[in-house]
């Protein structure tokens, strides 16, 4: 479980810098966000970037 809860921030980290890079730059807002997450945020987090 801890495996995947750490992929899903690298996943999800990954995303947000690579929107903010593209011009989303509030995405980079986010960042701060996925780093504190626990596992039941970063589903949440998931759910509004439109994943599951």
């Amino acid at each position: 479980m801890e495996r995947e809860t750490e992929d899903l921030r690298k996943e999800l980290l990954e995303e947000a810098y690579a929107g903010a890079f593209s011009g989303l730059g509030a995405m980079i807002l986010d960042t701060d966000e996925i780093r504190r997450a626990d596992g039941d945020e970063l589903e949440e987090i998931a759910r509004r970037y439109g994943r599951g």
